[in-house]
């Protein structure tokens, strides 16, 4: 991945030198303003790294998280709910609802005063010229795209630079790269008629629904052709949707990898889960029932068993680097014999997270693990 190509990103630096008789008054050498082009490729000026962070999205959350400006939260999303995870959660208002990010409480963010609004770049919603126009230019509002693994250390640069956390992001940055790039570089020479034909199941309100990710999915097929798998719905004209019964029977599938709710599978999934042992038990009875479902009978997914679970939030966060990983090894354990997701996601919680989570005593994230 080529950290700085294409950043987004400019830091402009206006210096002023005092001159003797304003040397008393002028504690600084210089001033700086933090100009940022955005997701959107919008210019967004700041005064200074930002003291008061508003932002929604689970994702940008855990960006914020893992480079140490967590503290400085004054306004979050109404998603995340492990104070394990994010501290003192109780405290921090949230200013949009669980499931749609860009439904902004404008009265709380202006309440709370934030330097700075961070908010994924989720174009399907069709909200940000409302929310640009209600707050800027009193907030400033900046779109980044936290989901494309192609362009995430870019993005964790630009947020570290809006919050004076540079060193801290290329720490970050260097972890993330660190596992992606030894991955591409072997997966991307694996010819197109050699890659494995994957279907994506996508969660969903119930296990016999069948939606898949589309073309338009933001950094969805660039994680799946990361780990060397074809998406066979890598065409479809939607982000995120149903698919018709008869068009997976025509499909030639050799493996199913499955999203897997942790509010539908509450003692299966996740780091609040205490019995491992019972996650485990759970976890191959939902594979069993995927393979036992009609519309997959017919697939070589089922006759090899080439048919694997994934906790959804390994997906929609910056986690998906564990979750290319796993799926680089199911795909072709022969070429990553030595890859060891599970040990990958231990010091990533440990380094960037520091919550208190033993891998080995929590819920499933990817099964067969």
């Amino acid at each position: 991945m080529s950290i700085g190509i294409g950043a987004l990103l400019v830091v402009l630096l206006i210096v002023i030198f005092p001159t003797e008789t304003d040397q008393e008054t002028n504690t600084t050498a210089a001033d700086s303003k933090i100009i940022i082009i955005d997701a959107l490729g919008r210019e967004v000026i700041l005064d200074k790294p930002a003291e008061r962070i508003a932002y929604t999205h689970y994702s940008v959350a855990e960006v914020l998280k893992a480079i140490g400006a967590w503290d400085r939260v004054v306004a979050r999303d109404g998603y995340i709910s492990d104070e394990n995870f994010y501290p003192n959660l109780d405290e921090i208002p949230a200013i949009c609802p669980a499931r749609n990010p860009m439904d902004i409480n404008y009265e709380k963010t202006v309440e709370v005063q934030p330097d700075v609004l961070i908010l994924p770049k989720f174009e399907w919603y069709d909200d940000t010229d409302e929310i640009i126009n209600r707050l800027e230019p009193d907030i400033p509002v900046v779109f980044v795209d936290t989901l494309n693994p192609d362009s995430f250390c870019d993005t964790v640069q630009i947020i570290g630079t809006i919050v004076g956390n540079e060193d801290e992001a290329q720490e970050y940055i260097e972890f993330y790269s660190g596992i992606y790039d030894p991955i591409v570089a072997k997966t991307s020479q694996i010819a197109q008629e050699d890659s494995l034909n994957v279907f994506y199941k996508a969660f969903s309100d119930t296990p016999e629904q069948i939606k898949t990710y589309g073309k338009e999915m933001p950094g969805g097929n660039e994680l799946f052709n990361a780990a060397g798998g074809k998406n066979i719905a890598e065409t479809l004209s939607f982000a995120y949707g149903d698919v018709d019964r008869e068009w997976i029977l025509e499909q030639d599938i050799d493996a199913v990898v499955v999203m897997c709710w942790d509010q539908h599978y509450p003692e299966t999934f996740g780091y609040a889960v205490n019995d491992s042992e019972l996650a485990t038990k759970s976890g191959k009875e939902i594979q069993e029932e995927i393979m036992g479902q009609d519309i997959f009978a017919h697939t070589e997914a089922v006759k090899n068993k080439k048919v694997y679970l994934l906790h959804n939030e390994l997906l929609s966060t910056p986690r998906n680097i564990i979750a290319i990983a796993y799926m680089a090894k199911w795909f072709y354990p022969d070429m990553f014999p030595d890859l060891d997701p599970e040990a990958l996601h231990q010091e990533y919680l440990d380094r960037f997270i520091g919550a208190d989570y033993n891998l080995s005593n929590v819920g499933l994230f990817a099964y067969p693990a």
